[in-house]
């Protein structure tokens, strides 16, 4: 049996969707469209995952990568030394693919060991500091 909607369908739907909320904010469009390719980059391909838990790994990563494009855009335009144009695309590419990996990584860990290596980082250690 087929699906009612393909996947092409899906993605010109997300690419209009991404249009439309660069018109109505007044964003630039390299920046949503870079954000809009960065959330794609894993919910595309995630096979396991409920389809609420995709929209909210979407949402987030994209909301994520528009609202950081323009520092690591900056970051990325020191580091490479290019000022011909803007880096605030590819910016908001890396913060969405990065912020939807941590998501998931985030997802896939026990709470207790996440909260433990927290407390590491914190300099408690696993046993409360007691050593």
């Amino acid at each position: 049996m087929s699906d009612p909607v393909s996947g092409t369908t899906i993605a010109a739907a997300g690419l209009l969707g991404a249009g439309v909320f660069g018109i109505a904010t007044g964003i630039d469009y390299g920046v949503v469209f870079g954000a809009f390719a960065g959330a794609v980059f894993y919910v595309a391909t995630a096979a396991n995952i409920t389809r609420l838990k995709l929209v909210g790994y979407f949402v987030t990563s994209f909301i994520v990568g528009v609202l950081g494009s323009g520092l690591i855009g900056s970051y990325l335009a020191k580091w490479t030394g290019y000022s011909d144009r803007p880096l605030d695309a590819l910016g908001a590419v890396v913060l969405a693919a990065l912020a939807i990996k941590l998501l998931t990584f985030g997802n896939s860990q026990d709470l207790g060991s996440l909260l433990g290596m927290l407390s590491r980082l914190r300099g408690g250690g696993a046993n409360n500091g007691n050593k």
